[in-house]
Parts: C-alpha cells; sequence; structure tokens
C-alpha cells in the first residue's frame, strides 16, 4: 500500500494550496465588493470539483491503482467504476476554470466591441466542446461493465477510447492556449507602469504551465501510467486555479497599478468642507459618469477598471474628448444668506 505514497501527498499539496487560493479570492471579492459574481461561482465549482477528484482518486488508491496487476478482481472492478466520474470531475474543473477566466476578460473589453463577440463565441465553443467531452466519456464504452468483462467479446472498443484521449487532448490544449492569449492585447494596452504591466502579463502567462501540464499529462495518460495521470491531473488543475485567482488578489502582490484604478465608474465622490460657523458654509461636489459598463456585469475590480478606462483612453496622460464622458461639478457657498450655484457640464 506505500506504493505512490509520495504521489498521494503531492495530490493533497495541490488540493490545498488550490482551495487556499480560491478562498482567498472569495474572502477579497466578499470584503471588497460585498457580493460574488458569476466567475467566482464558476472557480467554486471548479474547486469542489478538485476536492471531489481527490476523494475518488484516494478511494483508488486505497483500492490497489498503484500496482493494478495486483489487485483483486474487488478491487480492479471497483478502480474502473470511478474512471468516468473521476473523468467528468476532472474535465469539469478546467472547462469551469476557463469559462470563469473568460467571464472575466470580458469585462475588460468595451460593451459593443468585437471583442465581447469574440468572448461570447468562445463561451458557446466552451459550453458545447464540453458537452462533447461529456457525452464520449460516458457513452465510448457502455455498459460500463465492458471495462472490467472477462468475455472478449463484450469488452470496450480500443478505438473509443483513443477517440476520447484525442478529442480531450486537442479540445483542452487549444482552449487553453486561445485563452491565454486573448486579454494579451488588453494588456498591452493598459496605461500602468512597465514593471507592474509585466507583472499582470505574468499573471496571465501562468496559464502556460497549465498548458505544459496537459501536455505531460497526455504523455503519461498515452503510456497506461495511472498513478502519474493521476498526479500530473491534479498539479494541472491546481495551477489553473490558481492562475485564474491571481487577477482578483494581483493588488497584494503588485499594488495598485495607477490612479485610474482609483476611482470607478458611475461612483459619486464628494469632498466637503464644512466650517461651523454661523455665516458661512462651503461644499464642493464632483460627479464622474462614464456610460461603458452593462447592467448586470459591472465589476469594481481595479483591473477591469483600468481596462475600461485605458480602452476609453482616460488612463494616465490623456486627452479629455467625447467618450461618453460627462463631468458634473457643482459648488454651493453660502453666506449671510447669498448663494452662488454653478454647474460645469
Amino acid at each position: 500500500m506505500g506504493e505512490g505514497l509520495g504521489q498521494v501527498i503531492s495530490w493533497y499539496i495541490c488540493t490545498v494550496v488550490a482551495l487556499l487560493f480560491a478562498a482567498a479570492r472569495m474572502v477579497n471579492q466578499c470584503q471588497k465588493f460585498g457580493r460574488l459574481y458569476l466567475e467566482d461561482g464558476f472557480l467554486v465549482l471548479a474547486t469542489c470539483c478538485l476536492i471531489g477528484d481527490l476523494i475518488i482518486q484516494q478511494y483508488m488508491w486505497n483500492r490497489g491503482v498503484a500496482e493494478i496487476p495486483k489487485a483483486s478482481r474487488d478491487d480492479f472492478i471497483a478502480i474502473m467504476q470511478m474512471i468516468i466520474p473521476g473523468s467528468v470531475l476532472y474535465v469539469t474543473s478546467l472547462w469551469a476554470i476557463k469559462v470563469a477566466l473568460v467571464l472575466f476578460y470580458r469585462k475588460l473589453a468595451a460593451p459593443s466591441t468585437r471583442l465581447q463577440i469574440v468572448y461570447n463565441a468562445t463561451l458557446g465553443f466552451l459550453a458545447a466542446s464540453w458537452l462533447v467531452i461529456f457525452f464520449d466519456i460516458v457513452f465510448q464504452c457502455y455498459p460500463n461493465d465492458k471495462r472490467w468483462s472477462l468475455d472478449p467479446d463484450y469488452q470496450c472498443n480500443p478505438k473509443a477510447a483513443e477517440t476520447n484521449y484525442w478529442i480531450t487532448i486537442i479540445l483542452n490544449i487549444f482552449s487553453d492556449v486561445f485563452i491565454i492569449c486573448l486579454p494579451i492585447s488588453m494588456v498591452l494596452k493598459l496605461q500602468m507602469k512597465r514593471k507592474q504591466k509585466l507583472g499582470v502579463m505574468g499573471i496571465f502567462a501562468l496559464g502556460f504551465f497549465v498548458v505544459i501540464a496537459s501536455i505531460v499529462r497526455a504523455y503519461y495518460s498515452k503510456l497506461n501510467k495511472t498513478m502519474l495521470t493521476c498526479t500530473v491531473s491534479m498539479v494541472e488543475t491546481a495551477i489553473a486555479i490558481i492562475a485564474a485567482c491571481l487577477p482578483a488578489l494581483r493588488a497584494i502582490f503588485l499594488g495598485h497599478t495607477s490612479q485610474a484604478g482609483n476611482s470607478s465608474y458611475g461612483r459619486h465622490y464628494e469632498l466637503s468642507s464644512v466650517h461651523r460657523h454661523r455665516t458661512q458654509r462651503s461644499q464642493i461636489t464632483t460627479n464622474i459618469k462614464g456610460g461603458t459598463s452593462q447592467p448586470g456585469e459591472d465589476s469594481d475590480d481595479e483591473l477591469v477598471r483600468e481596462g475600461r478606462m485605458s480602452i476609453l483612453g482616460l488612463g494616465d496622460n490623456h486627452e479629455h474628448g467625447s467618450s461618453g464622458i460627462m463631468v458634473n461639478t457643482t459648488f454651493h457657498m453660502k453666506k449671510d444668506n447669498a448663494s452662488l450655484h454653478s454647474d460645469a457640464i
């Protein structure tokens, strides 16, 4: 039973680290915004699937998956019965992370632009590809008892397993590379210091480690190295969850990137100075409004605000233009019953 113990320990390390990052993101979202967004829900789903996958792999290890030729008949059947739920949880976790990333990137793009269409099409592709892989997993060897049948005429078709292998690998790696490349052009447009911009791009580029892990997993899966395949699967999913959590936590590592990130659309700022004197009171109120956020999709995430403001040309050293921005400044002064009201638009 000690065979593969080191790999089992690595499963738990990956799960705990990913869980800590996911929990930190959720706490950060609740503290800063008082709510969770749709992408947070998908990351919670991905983390739950990772935990479920850990439970299944631990069960399989207890039944002797590290030394399948030595496993009893009952243990072998128990291991084979976990193939479908384990595979579904693995794929669901990865695809939930992909959806969460695309939802987040979509907030960086200005509404009604070509990028929005690209992101929506990407979400549709992810939904369709997940369904294809899900049904292929379930029905590639149906009924499921063919997996452990001793009857040569009642066993799984090797070609079906080969097809599932290539479908999963191609769709997984292709979608990873495509999603990683999506936000790079927008990040390059962000008006921030070069060091901070490289840090943000580094967070996005962490997704390439997920691609490498996917390739390594495919290699060991092809060689039927079950324990190594399970281990790399845990590493791949854990890195993907961490990469998806880092953009929301980036202020902790990189700090605030620009003064533009200190304001948000549609927010009301008020600077008031009240002199408690019988005859004098002054108040300055400034409203800054921008009409680019979509109902139900607004986010106060700093990177989202900076991305939108950069797209609008409102970053540092910008020129004011007719980009749908309204600045309304109101001065109220009162002294000895005399008042002055000025509006500047």
